[in-house]
């Protein structure tokens, strides 16, 4: 009586060993492929969520910039001779760099400048205002300063949002008071991710030289 054997032939074994190659290729392929998805979404979430942070605090100074309170100022109602200066341009622009005086809103520590006023017939600008102010209206207004270095985007010397690549800051003329035009590039060198974001701000309380 003849035995039969049973088992795998060396081509079939080769063939399977090729399939099982061939699935673990395609896996690992859809693997990588899923996990430098997944890095490129979070790394444009970061992005997205750091210039959105940056334009909307800028937008909000920008609105704020030039508001000292319900009288226009006089030449005689500053105590401080760089007050008046810089209450003349509350909105500087240059090429890497915002600077803006603005009223306070959330801001925390001591102001640049306090302005007291009874919106009536007084307005008096103070470096350092008097301890009793009586029943006026109280104005806490500071110099702000965004300024792009190396990268960075700082807010009054504190880093406020990394891999900015170019700021872009452009004032626009218009009828009904004009508009402060934002754009931030942004870019992420690991990954070569490339964002821009663009925010247009209507100009509000900007006053001329005193």
């Amino acid at each position: 009586m003849k035995r039969v054997q049973v088992g795998f032939g060396l081509l079939e074994v080769m063939l399977a060993l090729a399939i099982g190659l061939m699935v673990l290729v395609a896996a690992g392929q859809l693997v990588v492929s899923a996990h430098q998805a997944w890095r490129l979404q979070g790394a444009g979430l970061r992005l997205q969520d750091d210039a959105r942070l940056a334009l909307l605090r800028m937008a909000q100074d920008i609105r704020m910039a030039g508001m000292f309170g319900c009288l226009q100022l006089r030449p005689g109602d500053f105590q401080d001779p760089l007050a008046r200066q810089a209450f003349a341009q509350p909105l500087v622009i240059r090429t890497s760099s915002l600077e803006l005086v603005v009223a306070e809103s959330g801001y925390a520590g001591k102001p640049d400048w306090t302005l007291l006023t009874n919106c009536r017939d007084e307005a008096v600008v103070y470096k350092n205002p008097p301890l009793e102010t009586g029943a006026v209206m109280t104005v806490r207004i500071r110099r702000h300063r965004y300024e792009l270095r190396d990268s960075i985007l700082y807010f009054n010397a504190q880093p406020l949002a990394n891999h900015v690549r170019e700021m872009q800051v452009t004032q626009v003329e218009a009828p009904e008071g004009g508009r402060v035009d934002l754009r931030l590039t942004l870019f992420e060198p690991t990954l070569q991710l490339e964002q821009r974001h663009e925010i247009s701000v209507a100009l509000r309380n900007l006053v001329s030289s005193p």
